[in-house]
């Protein structure tokens, strides 16, 4: 009898183990899709024209079950002269928590 108590208790345990690990499994995937939408934000203005890079306004994002604010910010001449500086801001909740996820670029003339 004894024993059975042990084994239940170690068995309660790992059920709380196997909950908090799956927990943090979509905390993961809704952090990369975040760090995705940021990058391909990046990436269009890099094959974009220079002239049309241009800062935009919190918007909503919709990706994977998830809605996201994604922002965009665009400094001209910083850190010098003919670049922009554009920063991607992402920022979403995981159900359990909110999150910001900033990714910066340089761009040449």
């Amino acid at each position: 009898m004894f024993s059975l108590v042990i084994l239940a208790i170690g068995v309660l345990a790992l059920t709380q183990l196997q909950l908090t690990v799956t927990q943090g499994n979509g905390s993961t995937n809704t952090m990369a899709m975040a760090v995705s939408l940021a990058e391909q934000k990046i990436e269009s203005f890099k094959s974009a024209s220079y002239a049309t890079i241009q800062s935009e306004s919190p918007t909503a994002v919709t990706a994977s079950g998830g809605t996201y604010t994604r922002q965009v910010i665009v400094t001209n001449n910083q850190p010098m002269l003919n670049v922009k500086t554009v920063q991607v801001i992402v920022s979403g909740a995981d159900g359990q928590r909110t999150f910001t996820v900033p990714l910066s670029t340089v761009i040449a003339q």
